[in-house]
């Protein structure tokens, strides 16, 4: 099988990405309609839960704190998960039910119990969503307990090295080298993550070693456009945060109240957390799609009405 150049393998790689977001603006209302409640419910209990815990920091009890998380609490993986694995779960059932009508991926809870569903609003703890969020919450608990750890290190290395007072050209080159090492790390990792949960989804079977052997020759490829997928949501994330920061705070520099912060972040949180579930959940999809067609033998007819 001959080499395939690095320019060829850079030009499958736009292509992916185009393919994908082409995708998501041609079906944005039905990805919208799919995803949007789980979403709200995610940034709503996450906001309940950084209330209760940080409306009074004195308060809290130091174990359920921790660095490595973006919430400064570890339970902010666990709340998150089955909303996160819930808009997987759509979003392939989506992808995988477009073409035609009367097959099922994941089995629709709300449409089993037919008197509480409600126009637009799509909600499901079925088995394979619940084992779903188990894996993606058990993955991010390890990475942000490691990274929480690494922190301790980092404090303890340059406290071993240098000599207090600490002065910002001290910690500056040292923090920059390691919050590259953690996005690039935990980016491959969060890749591959959602890859196996996809997968798990897609196939309902946890088979990673199949799925590692499935991307055979596309390993890069798929990390690369992921990285593409994230770059796009954080830079669409962040600077519109600068600008909304920039236009809400104070011109005296007064600092926001608690409040006023946490719902400027959550407000910014919810539509971007959802394009970053949808992006990714699409990305997905279609990398299963091209390379694990066996996948498709788990498309079951819908039951009869």
């Amino acid at each position: 099988m001959p080499a395939v150049s690095p320019k060829r393998r850079l030009l499958r790689v736009g292509k992916t990405v185009a393919r994908v977001l082409g995708y998501c603006r041609a079906n944005a209302w039905p990805l919208f309609v799919a995803a949007w409640f789980p979403c709200f419910l995610m940034t709503l209990c996450l906001a309940a839960l950084v209330l209760i815990l940080f409306a009074d920091p004195e308060q809290v009890p130091a174990w359920l704190l921790s660095q490595g998380f973006a919430h400064g609490t570890w339970l902010s993986a666990i709340v998150a998960a089955p909303f996160s694995a819930m808009v997987f779960a759509f979003v392939l059932d989506r992808m995988a039910n477009a073409p035609e009508r009367g097959h099922i991926v994941v089995r629709r809870g709300i449409d089993q119990v037919k008197r509480f569903a409600i126009p637009g609003v799509r909600f499901e703890l079925g088995q394979r969503i619940l084992l779903a969020a188990l894996l993606l919450a058990a993955v991010q608990l390890l990475c942000g307990f490691a990274v929480a750890g690494e922190h301790r290190l980092f404090v303890a290395g340059l406290l071993a090295t240098h000599d207090l007072p600490l002065s910002p050209e001290d910690v500056a080159s040292w923090a920059m080298a390691r919050g590259i090492f953690n996005m690039l790390v935990g980016g491959f990792l969060l890749a591959w993550e959602y890859l196996l949960v996809g997968d798990f989804l897609w196939t309902g079977s946890f088979d990673p070693v199949g799925c590692w052997r499935a991307l055979d020759g596309n390993r890069l490829r798929f990390v690369a456009i992921m990285f593409i997928v994230f770059a796009i949501v954080a830079i669409l994330k962040y600077g519109l945060g600068l600008a909304v920061g920039l236009i809400l705070i104070p011109a005296d520099g007064a600092s926001p109240s608690f409040l006023n912060r946490m719902l400027m972040h959550f407000g910014l949180a919810w539509p971007f957390d959802g394009l970053h579930l949808v992006l990714s959940a699409a990305t997905v999809a279609t990398i299963l799609g091209a390379f694990r067609p066996k996948a498709n033998a788990s498309v079951r007819p819908a039951a009869a009405p």
